[in-house]
């Protein structure tokens, strides 16, 4: 089934998306442009590392599921909560749509 794969591939997009959307809101939420500068760069990468670490297929420190579904909650909830303070509303929306549907079929195919 060509579907499975393709949710495999979405679930790729949007943990990019969710470090995207972390670093806009850094680079939009700083008081001053080195601030932003730094939110917007220091965010996503801490968001990375941590997700490598913990979060990822090949993680270095391998979690219980329950954790790793508490980790995957806080990342793309920060990045949906990240475009709403921003003023994108609907994008937030739609990812975290995205999200839901992704992770629910990930649990009905058992990615």
């Amino acid at each position: 089934m060509v579907l499975r794969p393709a949710n495999r591939g979405l679930r790729f997009l949007l943990e990019v998306f969710a470090l995207l959307a972390i670093a806009y809101w850094g680079f939009a939420s700083g008081d001053s442009l080195p601030g932003r500068v730094a939110l917007g760069l220091a965010a996503p990468f801490a968001v990375a590392v941590v997700w490598g670490v913990f979060g990822s297929p090949q993680a270095a420190i391998p979690v219980s599921d329950r954790a790793r579904l508490l980790l995957e909650g806080l990342v793309f909830g920060a990045a949906t909560a990240g475009l709403y303070a921003v003023g994108q509303p609907i994008l937030a929306g739609l990812f975290a749509a995205l999200v839901v549907v992704n992770h629910a079929l990930m649990r009905v195919w058992d990615q």
